[in-house]
């Protein structure tokens, strides 16, 4: 299927002008050049999309010579998959050729849309923005269906993470779900065993992103696809009470904040679900001091409480806890005045050092411990008293205490 003049060429190109080069090297060579894929679809979605892959019916041999005679730079990169690297100007560009040495038929590019996973990923556009649409991919994207291109069954066992890719563009643009499709996932959900951690973490990660993320992750959860991987989630559906009030809020979406309102782990859990997802130090870092820290709404009761907490767990810790601690609060206005003070508030810093009570002759012995006292009565005092009032505190206690650690 033909589609003349649907989408502009600007919104292919992205303002890249080294690409309209590298179409008009592939004409003079007797080759057709076409952008595939997510360049096309995210263009047909009004998307931005950095990655542009592209296809030509040019063999992999007669692309590098292509390139030879141009002047230039060529690799291999995906051979498998007939797929070359070219460099142009400062521009790299991903192309993969329809076919093998082999002679094309006819029916080239329609064979090679056949390959693809889904209907909505097998569209095509030439510079002009003319598309060549197969499976009727622009009609499904239009209605949020997803499905996989020609009998399920064969389309995943052709890459058995399909099933995750279907679930991933279910969370970015579906709104319905072709059941023939979703009933093949669900069949087949045993073949995920055979993939790398790390290739379903990356796609679980873009679903968790995605704006349909909860309709999925709900769906994946109770068809029991990753429940070799990890266990269902405490309530899915803090998941959309977040996203409702960070919409609000115009907060930016943070992946380990979304793992931890759908999970609430403790500590021990928290270490399990870094493991699962494959978390980097940061990250896992970040979950656990999520997971310990012990807030209530009585810490962000008032100024005193609000800095205590900053001290204990930092502010940013404070900030994504006073949001999980929100979800239900229909006073959104009250969220947002409470967390412009926690981003107003200045970190509070404990003014002493062991060098302050040298200075005024404190016994060295007893340092540590002279510390550890005023720490704990600047901490109660939400952690505002200045380094003179806590030498004056030093001060009134300094004789009755150093008494009776040397008694």
């Amino acid at each position: 299927m033909f589609h003349p003049d649907y989408i502009t060429p600007q919104k292919l190109i992205n303002s890249n002008n080294d690409i309209l080069q590298l179409f008009r090297l592939v004409e003079k060579h007797g080759g057709v050049l076409r952008f595939v894929g997510g360049a096309v679809r995210d263009a047909i979605a009004g998307f931005n999309r950095k990655d542009i892959d592209l296809v030509t019916d040019l063999s992999p041999s007669e692309f590098s010579d292509m390139c030879d005679d141009e002047g230039l730079r060529c690799v291999p990169i995906g051979i498998q998959f007939f797929t070359m690297g070219v460099m142009i100007n400062s521009s790299f560009f991903k192309v993969t050729s329809l076919s093998t040495e082999e002679e094309n038929n006819k029916d080239e590019w329609k064979a090679d849309a056949a390959r693809r996973d889904l209907t909505i990923n097998a569209v095509y556009a030439d510079e002009k923005g003319n598309v060549f649409d197969y499976y009727n991919g622009i009609s499904d994207l239009e209605n949020g269906i997803i499905k996989f291109i020609g009998t399920p069954q064969e389309t995943i066992e052709a890459d058995y993470i399909r099933i995750m890719r279907f679930f991933r563009f279910c969370a970015l643009f579906g709104q319905k779900i072709d059941k023939k499709s979703l009933n093949a996932c669900i069949e087949n959900k045993t073949l995920l065993r055979k993939i790398s951690v790390d290739k379903i973490k990356e796609e679980l990660f873009k679903i968790l992103m995605a704006p349909y993320a909860v309709q999925t992750l709900q769906i994946i959860f109770e068809n029991g696809i990753l429940d070799f991987l990890i266990a269902p989630p405490k309530d899915i559906n803090n998941l959309a009470k977040l996203d409702n009030l960070i919409k609000f809020l115009g907060i930016e979406k943070s992946i380990i904040r979304r793992i931890y309102v759908m999970f609430e782990p403790d500590s021990r859990r928290a270490g399990r679900l870094a493991d699962i997802f494959h978390l980097n130090k940061e990250q896992k870092d970040y979950l656990l001091a999520l997971s310990n820290a012990k807030l209530t709404l009585r810490n962000f009761k008032d100024s005193v409480s609000i800095n205590k907490a900053i001290y204990q767990y930092g502010k940013e810790i404070c900030k994504d806890k006073w949001l999980c601690l929100n979800l239900d609060n229909e006073d959104k206005e009250t969220v947002r005045q409470t967390l412009n003070t926690l981003d107003s508030v200045i970190t509070p810093v404990f003014p002493l050092n062991g060098k302050d009570f040298i200075k005024i002759g404190a016994d060295t012995k007893f340092i540590g411990l002279y510390l550890d006292v005023l720490k704990k009565e600047w901490f109660e005092s939400g952690c505002c008293s200045s380094k003179d009032e806590l030498l004056l505190k030093y001060q009134e206690i300094f004789n009755d205490y150093e008494s009776s650690l040397i008694i």
